[in-house]
């Protein structure tokens, strides 16, 4: 059939999209624009920062505005395309019609996205319009992430089936560009390649207009091309690993780690089922030991001492802002990751997590590929401006097939809990690697607060009748010292819960995958974390990193599975009760693998007690505090320390190293370290050390009868002067700290700087 010539596509429709994208673009960034951060002002900070790099706000509205455009772009001209095929509206009136799609759409995904990840939109509903709030309540009360999205796939699939039905009955070429632009949209936007798109789109009127002069068979192969790539990654995948050699005695290892997890959240520890039902059948498989702890409650420097094996007080990355001399240290000589000690042996390794995770880029730990973001003052202002775009958001998280990641900064958003799009990545390499040696670390932050379990998670544990601002997720003020009422305080351990019930399905994805590629039975599988979490346990308060009172900031699980093939798979007793350290992985390693470190170590391999229920000797453990983000509020911490400034007069904004947040005056570093609480436990008794201006401040708590630790019993008995010289020779061992009277100083301090 002779191809008749299609009128050109009017420029009228993109300057519709334009305006309408434009328009909504300044709508919210006027009614939607915040300057608090989970309840924080930073406003100050933030006038400070624009004022110097305005450039990099500039830069970060660009790419929200073109992602957004990108988005319309594509919705949009793929409907006008469907409404063109099957209609002889006036112009007029498709424009009116196109305007009305994509308010439709944006407003779908809204709907989709508000039930999926409500958390995303809390600041929104529980800060800026709280009168808006019972609309979420209905939706999430009501409806399912799927109603919304059957409507979604079902509009966009209605539009492809007129492009395919329009050249069945036709056969012209003008449907099968249609046909063609469709897929070409979508897997522009599967792959989230904003610059590719914004290209594309600007060379799309001069496509259509010669569309008639390209061959059927070109449409064809490029349409069969646009499928392919489609599907292409997971080909690729494992068309790379086909490759990959298969090394005797150097078996796959997994290092699976949760944000926050604490240890007596198991299932199998607190007599629950339901909240870890994948972790609890792991635990058949694997070694337990008991009484794990981490060496400091904050993320950094806590995977800082697990990967070189040495104390943060050692390598100097102590708090979460560590300046680039601090950061260097890490993976140096001095201090070798074992990451590094395993490249040697002919290992790989990698790194995929989500926004805590964000720790990995910033020192280098080793890792041959980080799959995880970064966080610097850019991207926390990119983050705060995708923020104000309420229709942006569902694009970005995955409302429209999944795909949408034009900005992969949003993967260090808090409140983006989701690990399914994590647990992918993992896959991803897994399969890349194939059956050579690799080190895979994954790192979930959906129990790290605000605690943001996805849909239907969020659900689990968390009383359905409850409606205030806790529903959805915890917000962080760390300035206020109010006490939640019990109610709020039930909810808030019931998220903490539903979050540990999310992970738990993440781990057992992971699990089910490594048992479907047959990887299970050959691989080490670690399952640990970087410290715990405080929920309001008598005057501990929320959170974790500023006291080391009670349980379960510092105790975390420790879980080691072997290969089903070694002689340690076949010990018959796998619980260990004794005290264990987070550095104690580090010479477990190098044990395994027949490995000398370099330089001695403070913790010791557990390869050694396989088999065993305790240390046949009194073992101790360390343990300090993070830094103090804040100097206010009536915490009983904040009475009980050497006060300093807080984190938003301590830090600086470190150009030169991509924007960077870190803390670089040295007299602050010294203050940071000299007020730290330090801790020494073993399996019965818990001694702290906390410097105040006043003096030194000892206490000693009885771990199993006083698990809380309320009652201080230092002042009796001699058990607290033995643990506190422990403690004393092990800091001025490991830190080469000197003594002042009571006062442990780290070594670059002298008397004469206090």
């Amino acid at each position: 059939m002779e191809e008749i010539p299609a009128p050109k596509f009017p420029r009228s429709v993109f300057v519709a999209i334009l305006g309408y994208t434009v328009f909504f673009y300044l709508f919210f960034l006027v009614f939607n624009t915040s300057f608090t951060l989970m309840g924080v002002d930073i406003s100050d900070v933030l006038k400070q920062y624009l004022g110097d790099f305005f450039g990099v706000y500039l830069t970060s509205s660009f790419t929200v505005f073109a992602s957004s455009l990108v988005f319309h772009l594509g919705a949009g001209s793929v409907f006008y395309l469907a409404l063109h095929s099957v209609s002889s509206f006036s112009e007029k009136t498709k424009l009116k019609l196109l305007l009305a799609y994509l308010l439709a759409v944006d407003l779908l995904g809204l709907c989709h996205s508000f039930v999926l990840y409500p958390q995303i939109y809390g600041e929104f509903f529980f800060y800026r319009y709280v009168s808006f709030s019972p609309f979420l309540f209905f939706l999430t009360d009501h409806f399912s992430p799927l109603f919304f999205q059957i409507f979604i796939f079902c509009i966009f699939s209605i539009q492809l089936g007129i492009f395919i039905g329009k050249f069945w009955k036709k056969k012209r070429k003008e449907s099968l560009f249609h046909i063609l632009h469709f897929l070409i949209v979508f897997v522009l936007h599967q792959f989230g390649l904003l610059y590719l798109s914004l290209v594309y789109f600007s060379l799309f009127l001069l496509f259509y207009s010669r569309h008639g002069n390209i061959h059927y068979r070109s449409y064809l192969l490029s349409i069969f091309v646009s499928v392919l790539i489609l599907f292409f990654p997971r080909l690729f995948d494992s068309f790379y690993g086909f490759f990959a050699k298969e090394e005797k005695g150097k078996p796959p290892i997994f290092l699976i780690s949760a944000d926050s997890l604490r240890y007596d959240k198991l299932g199998f520890v607190s007599g629950n089922p339901e909240i870890t039902p994948n972790i609890d059948q792991f635990a058949k498989d694997s070694f337990v030991f008991h009484d794990h702890h981490t060496t400091i409650p904050r993320t950094f420097p806590s995977w800082a001492d697990l990967l070189t094996g040495q104390y943060s007080m050692n390598h100097k990355i102590r708090d979460m802002f560590p300046s680039k001399e601090e950061q260097s240290r890490i993976g140096s000589s001095l201090f070798p990751t074992v990451l590094q000690k395993l490249k040697k042996i002919g290992y790989q390794s990698f790194a995929v997590g989500s926004f805590a995770a964000d720790i990995f880029p910033r020192a280098n730990f080793g890792f041959d590929s980080v799959f995880a973001p970064n966080f610097n003052a850019r991207v926390m202002t990119l983050q705060r401006t995708v923020d104000s775009q309420l229709f942006l958001l569902p694009v970005l998280t995955g409302s429209f097939a999944g795909g949408g990641n034009y900005i992969p900064e949003m993967d260090g958003l808090s409140t983006w809990g989701d690990g399914e799009r994590i647990v992918e990545r993992l896959k991803t390499l897994s399969r890349r690697a194939g059956d050579s040696p690799f080190f895979l670390t994954y790192f979930s932050s959906v129990v790290h607060f605000p605690y943001s379990p996805a849909y239907p998670h969020y659900k689990k544990f968390t009383n359905p009748n409850y409606y205030g601002k806790y529903k959805y997720l915890k917000f962080v003020d760390p300035v206020s010292s109010e006490k939640p009422n019990e109610t709020e305080i039930d909810q808030i351990r019931s998220l903490f819960d539903s979050s540990v019930f999310a992970f738990d399905s993440e781990f057992g994805s992971i699990i089910e995958y490594l048992k479907e590629s047959g990887l299970y039975d050959k691989s080490i599988i670690i399952l640990t974390a970087d410290h715990g979490e405080a929920l309001y346990e008598d005057i501990h308060g929320q959170g974790h990193g500023e006291h080391l009172r009670g349980e379960a900031v510092t105790k975390i699980p420790l879980l080691i599975k072997f290969p089903s093939n070694t002689d340690y798979q076949k010990i018959p007793e796998k619980d260990f009760y004794g005290v264990t350290s987070s550095v104690d992985l580090y010479p477990t390693f190098l044990d395994y693998f027949h490995i000398s470190p370099d330089h001695p170590l403070p913790g010791t391999s557990l390869l050694s007690v396989l088999g065993k229920k305790d240390w046949e000797e009194d073992r101790v453990v360390y343990s300090e505090t993070g830094i103090w983000f804040s100097d206010r509020g009536d915490h009983f911490f904040q009475s009980q320390r050497i006060p300093y400034p807080n984190i938003l007069q301590l830090h600086r904004v470190v150009p030169e190293e991509d924007f960077q947040i870190m803390i670089t005056d040295r007299h602050y570093q010294e203050t940071i370290a000299f007020a730290k609480h330090r801790s020494v436990q073993n399996s019965r008794y818990k001694f702290i050390y906390i410097p105040t201006r006043k003096g030194v401040i000892y206490e000693l708590y009885d771990r199993k009868n006083d698990p809380l630790n309320t009652k201080n019993i230092f002042p009796s008995g001699t058990i607290g002067l033995s643990l506190k010289e422990k403690l004393y020779s092990l800091v001025k061992r490991w830190e080469n700290a000197n003594q002042a009277g009571e006062y442990l100083l780290p070594g670059s301090l002298r008397n004469a700087d206090l």
